[in-house]
């Protein structure tokens, strides 16, 4: 399977912990803010599938909202992903 950019990559993970990290938060919503329209709703939702897949976040359904969340991996992706960011300026 390929592998989503690292900047679809830290969108995704640097929102997940947010209080309403929903779907359409991570997906849709997610296009409003500063950098994001530069991603294509398909590049994002492969983004969480992959991301799910490869155990970098978890979903979790309550009352039919779909939320997720970061797991230790995703969140040591992260963490890497925002010292590639502090070095270089941007992540790619």
């Amino acid at each position: 399977m390929n592998e989503p950019s690292q900047a679809v990559i830290y969108q995704i993970l640097s929102r997940t912990e947010e209080q309403n990290a929903t779907m359409d938060h991570l997906v849709f919503e997610m296009m409003q803010f500063p950098g994001a329209a530069a991603f294509t709703k398909n590049e994002l939702l492969f983004g969480v599938y992959w991301l799910e897949t490869y155990q970098y976040i978890f979903r979790s359904t309550e009352k039919q909202t779909t939320r997720y969340y970061r797991t230790p991996k995703g969140h040591e992706k992260l963490v890497e992903l925002e010292v590639l960011k502090k070095k270089t300026g941007f992540i790619s």
